[in-house]
């Protein structure tokens, strides 16, 4: 089968981590046993966040006047590749081969978030020490910059002739490198989980899985009414979706990038974490997701 899989930033760089070198291969390490068998018995894409990372690289940029700083662009190709490395080494200790592909995705010029930047990046700040600004959950100022719609993954097709071959793709890290139908890049974040649901429509892929730091998609999160949600169609979970049940920032964009792809297509899309994955894959955990 072939399978995309979307690494949320939990499962690569743990709350209360530094972000050492060390800690993300070893993070990638623990992420690759959970997957193991799932690599070696199908054709697997794995995605990732980038925030923590991005953000440190902001934090170095600002900190030194002696080398040029890199538009936003450049720093997701900077992650993309630092990530992508430390996926690939620990694919290696399983005798699998990968390829980490530095990956663009096309957006729309004239996508209304040009004009309305909402998405928080890089650190927080006691106050707006530069433009663009904004307070965030209360807890400080961090750049906000557009967060346009993916319309194509440019490099699908790539993708796919690799997954032929018998490797492990790692792709579309942090969302993909936003870029003008002419190849130039542009100042924007592309939110990961819709490229992702984006790229696997566009492999043909037969599942997708979102691994997140919860077991399974809740309605009532986090109050006494909590319940978890193990089976659902597209239609019920709208409803849900529409009664507020999901968090912005949260669980709710991997709702609507699921939705999205089992509409485009797919057979089924899967929402759970590391740690119950295989079961999640037997249909014996998380939230399965189909029409």
């Amino acid at each position: 089968m072939r399978i995309v899989i979307a690494l949320g930033g939990n499962a690569l760089l743990p709350k209360g981590a530094k972000g050492t070198a060390e800690e993300q291969l070893s993070s990638a390490k623990q992420v690759v046993i959970q997957i193991e068998d799932m690599l070696k018995t199908n054709q697997v894409v794995l995605t990732h966040g980038n925030g923590p990372q991005v953000g440190n690289l902001l934090l170095q940029q600002q900190g030194t006047k002696e080398v040029p700083e890199m538009p936003l662009d450049v720093l997701g190709a900077m992650t993309q590749g630092q990530i992508g490395y430390f996926i690939a080494s620990a694919i290696s200790l399983t005798g699998l081969h990968s390829s980490t592909l530095i990956t663009r995705v096309v957006v729309d010029q004239e996508d209304p978030a040009f004009a309305n930047p909402t998405k928080p990046i890089g650190p927080f700040y006691e106050t707006a020490v530069r433009p663009n600004m904004r307070m965030d959950a209360g807890s400080g100022y961090r750049l906000v910059v557009p967060s346009p719609k993916p319309v194509k993954i440019r490099e699908h097709d790539a993708i796919s002739a690799l997954l032929e071959k018998g490797f492990v793709v790692i792709a579309v890290g942090g969302g993909g490198i936003p870029i003008k139908e002419n190849g130039e890049g542009l100042e924007a974040v592309i939110d990961k989980d819709q490229a992702t649901s984006l790229l696997a429509n566009q492999v043909e892929a037969g599942l997708l899985v979102f691994v997140t730091s919860v077991d399974n998609v809740y309605l009532d999160f986090g109050k006494p009414t909590q319940r978890s949600i193990s089976h659902t169609s597209i239609d019920i979970l709208k409803k849900y979706l529409q009664s507020g049940h999901f968090a912005e920032g949260s669980m709710k964009p991997k709702v609507e990038a699921a939705i999205k792809f089992v509409e485009s297509g797919g057979k089924k899309a899967i929402i759970c974490s590391i740690s119950n994955i295989k079961a999640a894959i037997d249909g014996k955990a998380g939230t399965a997701i189909s029409k």
